[in-house]
């Protein structure tokens, strides 16, 4: 007799670690917020399995070891009975083909889902990913897809992006979200009122800015912890 597992959460974090943490809080957050978690017992069931890849840098730089290790994570936490999991780093959906799940396991996507979100809001965007993501085009696909129109960032952009990645890596918050307000500053100069903050350390440095500039903010962190919570409580 066929029978249903009941609902539980993996992140796979670690690439980097404090993406995965975001993501853990936004899931909480969420889950009070929008389904109405009080008590422990209403909160999701959730592991978090955090494990750094060797030669994985702020850029995201692809290498064997990559994509063998967020393989390996994904089998891991499916092991451990999670039939929903997230992948708390937008390049490591490089290798989303790659990995072989059961199939009542899901595997959330999260470059289509920030992708749906972008269409939804129907507004123009300027693509803020890591170097190695904006060099593989990660996004391009699932933005076409959905009809989304967007902009990729200038070299200068670029530069600045890679370093505040390494610097929320680094923990030095307040030095990443001063790059980030830069980022946006010049965005708005460029015409561009919304960005999507495509690499998961990215979310992080834009909390800390000090000024918005008034700029629109699709959080790929945020979007992975919403997606989901939306299968967890089956709705």
């Amino acid at each position: 007799m066929k029978t249903t597992l009941p609902p539980k959460i993996g992140i796979v974090s670690g690439v980097g670690p404090l993406a995965g943490a975001d993501v853990l809080a936004k899931t909480f957050k969420n889950a009070a917020n929008i389904y109405g978690a009080i008590e422990d017992s209403e909160y999701p069931d959730l592991l978090l399995l955090n494990h750094g890849i060797e030669g994985v840098d702020n850029i995201g730089t692809l290498n064997d070891a990559f994509e063998k290790e967020i393989v390996s994570m994904v089998q891991h936490l499916e092991g451990q009975g999670c039939n929903i999991i997230g992948i708390a780093c937008n390049t490591a959906h490089t290798y989303l083909d790659k990995i072989k799940i059961k199939p009542q396991t899901t595997l959330v996507n999260l470059i289509d889902i920030v992708s749906k979100v972008a269409k939804d809001t129907r507004r123009s965007y300027l693509l803020l990913t890591s170097g190695t993501s904006k060099q593989q085009k990660l996004y391009h696909r699932y933005l076409d897809k959905h009809a989304v129109l967007f902009q990729e960032s200038t070299q200068t952009q670029q530069v600045l992006l890679d370093k505040a990645i390494g610097l929320v890596m680094a923990h030095k918050l307040d030095e990443a979200g001063a790059l980030l307000e830069e980022v946006l500053r010049s965005a708005k100069s460029e015409g561009h009122k919304a960005v999507i903050a495509g690499c998961t350390e990215l979310p992080i440095a834009i909390a800390h800015c000090k000024d918005l500039v008034g700029m629109y903010v699709i959080d790929s962190n945020e979007e992975l912890a919403k997606a989901m919570l939306k299968k967890y409580y089956k709705v």
